[in-house]
């Protein structure tokens, strides 16, 4: 722990589409928090220009870790798992290991100092942030459907082949039971889980075989983590997110600026535009 006796944070950035937003985001964050680590995964899918671009300008940063072993990142897929679990091995191999892991991704942004969330996260030491819900939490779409049948393609970029493949199995029946040893829970992807729990999380292989089903689940992002952290570490979980999203109708997240309010307690707010008034502005188009 720091001299200051105050937790350290390791900041894992999944990103894509931007290497200017992510040298700018990685930047602000190692200023404002002068001992934290930063681990940068880049889908694999990207242009290599962006690769090079982010080693050009943060290779030479000791506390910034650009991730060479990489995995693809299909929408609703099972590299928006294996990013960020591939990032969480890559840390606990580090001489230095910090005391909390915070996702989040190149759209995201601070909303209140950096100091204050080491301030936050050293009150409650221990306790994990991350929302654990029922089915109740989706939405729009199909819920028990997600984890109950096998969902392998991009819906982004093969809707129709997507929805015929999902249609197929409900007609030949291919239903997959309930889990008869957990309950599958729901949350935002955006999580921060401290270094107690993420050892755990590789400590016990029969874990990885428990949740296997996970893996062709509809949007794992959002029930993997969640649904392991909820059965295996339940007594340190805060049912909350420290980043705030807000999502339109069709449950994708909406753009917001200095002027949307944030609710007290988030630290983080995804799609949040930088401004006038001291702050840049460098997101001209999100996706």
């Amino acid at each position: 722990m720091a001299g200051n006796s105050l937790v350290t944070i390791t900041f894992i950035v999944l990103c894509h589409d931007s290497a200017e937003r992510v040298i700018d985001l990685v930047r602000q964050l190692l200023t404002e928090d002068p001992e934290c680590q930063v681990i940068i995964h880049l889908d694999k899918k990207s242009p290599k220009t962006i690769f090079q671009k982010l080693a050009l300008a943060l290779d030479g940063e000791p506390r910034c870790h650009l991730m060479r072993n990489r995995v693809r990142c299909g929408w609703g897929q099972w590299g928006l798992v294996e990013a960020p679990l591939r990032a969480l091995r890559y840390a606990l191999e580090q001489t230095d290991v910090s005391d909390y892991f915070y996702l989040i991704s190149e759209y995201c942004r601070p909303v209140r100092p950096l100091s204050e969330l080491r301030e936050f996260l050293t009150a409650y030491q221990g306790t994990d942030f991350i929302e654990c819900e029922t089915s109740d939490w989706i939405k729009g779409g199909i819920r028990e459907d997600r984890y109950l049948y096998r969902h392998y393609l991009d819906k982004r970029k093969y809707p129709k082949l997507h929805r015929w493949m999902y249609r197929a199995q409900k007609y030949l029946k291919l239903k997959r039971p309930m889990p008869k040893d957990f309950e599958v829970r729901f949350g935002s992807q955006w999580w921060c889980l401290s270094k107690d729990t993420v050892f755990k999380l590789f400590d016990d292989c029969k874990r990885e075989r428990r949740y296997k089903r996970l893996r062709t689940a509809w949007v794992p992002d959002e029930c993997y983590f969640q649904t392991i952290v909820y059965h295996e570490f339940s007594e340190t979980v805060s049912d909350r997110s420290l980043t705030y999203v807000r999502f339109d109708r069709e449950g994708r997240a909406s753009n917001l600026n200095y002027q949307d309010f944030v609710p007290d307690g988030c630290f983080f707010a995804r799609k949040y535009y930088l401004t006038p008034g001291g702050l840049r502005d460098t997101h001209k188009e999100m996706i």
